[in-house]
């Protein structure tokens, strides 16, 4: 049965590896023009990672990566799902790529896209304006050019924290803005109050943002405008869920208010055949490990599910929940 996956993260990854393993023919579907997903981009040490933790995540996705490509599956790179419907045998998806409209059949659909950085609107227009505006922690060039800056983070959170403690480290004056109290953990709040470098200000919401190739200027209400080099946006993660719009009324499964597809303990979303893995669930703790357990828990469930349809007597690819 064919296996239709979107998404070349480490939860598709996993997922097309264990379908193999389990007699089913996987399909990899990614709108980008690479494997691996977001952590291609994640230069920092996987601390908590057991086993691994001085590898970083750009690290761990080109092992993942490596042993994919081994596998042969097929992968279909710069390649969008514009629609999906049923047929008497399963799925039938509308598919965009560089060549042009084409339609792939399969018995049961996952989807496994992940999540991107969160940002306003008005933010997102600002990072496609100027390369000094930065969303969310996945980017080479907090690394590589982030040094002897002035630097202006939005968010209250691990991430931003984080960051202004290893952006301290190189030289940068930072300031930390968030629009409420701190969220992060204790451990880190004290660490960033114990530098000089880094000023924490709560409660705190721009009233104003332009951005430039010299960079940022801020205005609060009271305080004026002030100058950086560096903006810094960490809010979070939103899940990559709007494929979803693209299906037939009847084919989308539920989503709760964050965006998240919902599963049940095999992964199976509100529509029969269509499963969910990795970031764009509700993970307790979204992570590579589990992304790829997730990958491997769908590809049981599908195989337990066809099973059950061809006991049942159903017809080709059709899986009964």
């Amino acid at each position: 049965m064919r296996v239709a996956i979107l998404g070349a993260g480490p939860a598709g990854m996993s997922c097309a590896n264990a379908c193999l393993s389990f007699g089913l023919t996987p399909v990899v579907i990614e709108r980008e023009d690479h494997l691996g997903g977001a952590q291609r981009s994640n230069f920092h040490p996987n601390l908590w990672l057991l086993g691994s933790p001085s590898e970083s995540g750009q690290e761990l996705t080109r092992r993942l990566v490596a042993h994919y490509v081994e596998l042969q599956a097929t992968t279909l790179l710069s390649t969008q799902v514009v629609g999906l419907e049923q047929d008497a045998d399963g799925f039938l998806l509308r598919l965009h790529g560089a060549r042009g409209h084409s339609d792939l059949a399969a018995g049961a659909l996952v989807i496994a896209s992940g999540m991107r950085p969160y940002a306003t609107p008005e933010l997102a227009v600002l990072a496609r304006n100027s390369e000094r505006v930065i969303l969310g922690p996945l980017n080479d060039r907090i690394r590589d050019q982030v040094h002897d800056a002035h630097v202006l983070i939005l968010g209250g959170g691990d991430n931003a924290l984080d960051h202004a403690l290893f952006l301290a480290e190189r030289g940068n004056r930072i300031r930390v803005c968030t629009r409420g109290a701190f969220s992060g953990r204790e451990a880190l709040l004290a660490a960033c109050r114990a530098r000089a470098q880094i000023e924490l200000m709560p409660h705190c919401r721009p009233t104003a943002l332009q951005a430039g190739v010299a960079g940022v200027t801020a205005r609060w209400i009271g305080t004026g405008a002030r100058h950086y080099d560096w903006l810094l946006v960490m809010y979070g993660y939103r899940p990559n869920s709007e494929v979803v719009d693209s299906f037939a009324p009847e084919l989308r499964p539920e989503r709760l208010a964050s965006g998240h597809l919902r599963v049940d303990a095999w992964q199976r979303t509100s529509v029969p055949g269509i499963y969910a893995a990795g970031d764009v669930t509700d993970n307790v703790q979204p992570a590579i490990p589990t992304a790829i357990a997730q990958g491997l828990a769908v590809a049981k469930a599908i195989e337990r599910d066809w099973k059950a349809a061809r006991q049942d007597g159903l017809p080709g690819r059709t899986l009964e929940r």
